[in-house]
């Protein structure tokens, strides 16, 4: 296989390159393997989270009435205090693809 040389200089085609993946800024921190090798599942397991609590609380207003769907309201509440302590928008996570083309 021969060498090809050195490549010209120039910029890149328009949508070349890796897309990102996250929808805001990265940093880099130090954290345990078990827990790094988890974060791609902590992301979309969030998102789930975030959905179904808020599919709750709509049921549980239009059920205002029913003594269970009260005790389903307070636990709703605890688990979004819990999810907003977090301070994680679930919203904005991951970068879409119409996102990516409008940046580049």
């Amino acid at each position: 296989m021969a060498a090809r040389g050195i490549p010209k200089t120039g910029t890149r085609k328009p949508g070349g390159g890796r897309k990102k993946k996250f929808d805001s800024p990265t940093v880099r921190k130090r954290m345990p393997v078990v827990l790094a090798e988890k974060i791609d599942d902590i992301y979309p397991f969030l998102l789930e989270l975030d959905a179904e609590i808020t599919k709750w609380e709509q049921i549980c207003e239009e059920k205002s009435t029913s003594p269970r769907y009260e005790q389903a309201r307070k636990l709703v509440s605890i688990l979004r205090g819990l999810l907003n302590r977090v301070g994680i928008n679930t919203a904005h996570i991951y970068a879409n693809n119409k996102q990516n083309s409008e940046e580049d």
